[in-house]
């Protein structure tokens, strides 16, 4: 048996680490970068503190509250809109009938900003959005954000129901 050559070993380690170095150095996204799904949890956590202040119960997850609102978001960052109506022309109620949940009460939609905190906070400030959020009759909420391009870079859809 033959041991390998001081050459040899060199060059397997230099191919080696030729191989690995560019990993080491793709740039990804920092740990403190929130998933989507993540943002859309913390929202409604958000938003039940918000409620929880003046006294309404928790709103609960839907999902298919959840799936509308994700898709309106999808569609307004791909097709590069804001509004309450598709450029189909549906309106949120058929949006989250679609979905078959026929209890939709309420819909706010906000763009640009980049957190959770940063949309609920917006949300807060304005009085249709905030009376939104404060209404104790709705009872289900489903969250979407959609992040990429378009001009806003990051679009939000919170769908309510009263059931």
């Amino acid at each position: 048996m033959t041991h390998p050559t001081l050459r040899s070993t060199l060059l397997r380690a230099a191919a080696c680490t030729a191989l690995l170095a560019p990993v080491g150095f793709v740039a990804a996204e920092p740990a403190s970068a929130a998933t989507n799904s993540q943002m859309q949890k913390d929202v409604i956590t958000l938003v039940n503190a918000q409620r929880k202040k003046v006294g309404c119960a928790p709103l609960r997850t839907s999902t298919a509250l959840r799936n509308a609102a994700i898709l309106h978001s999808i569609d307004m960052r791909t097709k590069n809109y804001f509004s309450h109506t598709s450029k189909d022309g549906r309106s949120p109620w058929d949006r989250i009938r679609a979905q078959n949940y026929a209890y939709g009460s309420a819909e706010n939609i906000a763009a640009g900003q980049r957190t959770a905190k940063a949309v609920v906070d917006a949300w807060m400030k304005s009085t249709g959005h905030r009376k939104n959020i404060l209404n104790c009759a709705n009872k289900a909420v489903g969250v979407g954000v959609s992040k990429g391009s378009g001009t806003y870079y990051i679009y939000w859809t919170q769908d309510f129901g009263t059931r």
